[in-house]
């Protein structure tokens, strides 16, 4: 069986899609797998160990480019994001990236693990539906509740599928980015899963979370509990280490979630090993580096030193304006001295 599978990363990152891509290769032996990478800016050079792990399962690699010059004139993607453009190519897949061979896809990502035979997912009929994907159990209900309010479902990204053929006949590119113009009017940046949500309303076939995808990050371990998102991994297809701010991965654990493991069991095998754990070296030196320059501008003294400084200008101010005068003024200033000598004092003998 023929599996069309789509992945999006660059060279910043494609080292780590290497888990995702020797996952899914090892646990679907009995497809012939073509995987389309969609990127903005790696070359056949830069996968020589991925079109030899595909050789050796006797599936393909094509590289699809991807222009985010041309994607920066819709796309709205904020400056502190840890997301570039480039993952937003999905809105061109059906229209101008994938070959006209491809009647269907199926999305992973790079930041995921695959634990399952995928075939089944990828064999659903799908039933007047433009999508299949994992059920909006999963989903936190804020994301839920914001779905309902502007007018569509609920669509989870990873191990979505798509029904290339239809999508191509009943849609536009314009039409769908006229509904990622929605998307921006109520949350200020586009985003996939809201874009398709509305852009698919009434037309999503869902399959169960827990024998399709978990994710795994802080808030679904707070929402879900450890023994449900264990129990997932026995039965989900594949497990996706999504995250916020913080950008939290496997190979940046800036807490640790229960499916860590199973990615570095995939990660000990590959080829970039070495530099996984030499780069976790170096966000943890960069994360102390940031650490240490707060520390150094936010310390007892800083603080103590402005809370003085605004109390004298304060109490001079007000001696200066009442009958006090320039003697109550400086006498404000000596106590002030004072008082910060005897506070350091203080400080040093409690801290010996």
């Amino acid at each position: 069986m023929r599996m069309n599978v789509y992945l999006t990363t660059g060279r910043k990152n494609y080292k780590y899609a290497y888990v995702a891509v020797q996952s899914l290769f090892e646990n679907n032996p009995d497809a012939e797998i073509y995987l389309y990478i969609v990127s903005e800016d790696l070359e056949e050079s830069d996968l020589l160990h991925e079109y030899a792990l595909a050789r050796q399962y006797d599936n393909h690699i094509i590289i699809l480019r991807f222009d985010e010059q041309v994607a920066s004139r819709h796309i709205q993607v904020h400056a502190d994001d840890h997301w570039p453009i480039g993952t937003m190519s999905s809105y061109w897949l059906f229209h101008e990236l994938l070959p006209e061979d491809v009647d269907r896809i199926l999305v992973i990502e790079s930041d995921t693990v695959i634990v399952g035979d995928l075939s089944e997912i990828y064999s659903t009929d799908f039933g007047g539906a433009y999508a299949i994907c994992p059920g909006p159990e999963h989903k936190p209900q804020n994301h839920r509740n914001f779905m309902a309010k502007i007018g569509g479902d609920c669509l989870t990204f990873v191990l979505s599928m798509y029904d290339v053929k239809r999508i191509r006949e009943d849609f536009t590119l314009e039409d769908i980015l006229a509904k990622d113009e929605i998307v921006k009017k109520h949350v200020g940046n586009s985003q996939m899963e809201f874009t398709f949500g509305l852009l698919f309303k009434g037309k999503i076939k869902y399959v169960p979370g827990e024998i399709s995808c978990i994710d795994e990050n802080e808030r679904y371990m707070q929402e879900l509990g450890y023994d449900y998102v264990a129990a997932c991994e026995r039965t989900a297809k594949i497990i996706h280490f999504s995250s916020y701010k913080d950008y939290s991965k496997p190979w940046n654990p800036v807490f640790l979630v229960p499916g860590y493991h199973i990615w570095w069991k995939y990660a000990a095998e590959s080829p970039y090993y070495k530099e996984y754990i030499e780069r976790q070296w170096q966000i943890y030196d960069a994360t102390r580096a940031k650490q240490a320059a707060v520390q150094k501008n936010v310390t007892y003294r800083n603080i103590l030193l402005c809370m003085l400084v605004l109390t004298v200008v304060l109490l001079c101010a007000a001696c200066l304006l009442t009958d006090v005068g320039i003697v109550g003024a400086a006498a404000v200033v000596g106590a002030a001295a004072v008082s910060f000598v005897l506070s350091l004092g203080i400080r040093f003998i409690s801290m010996r």
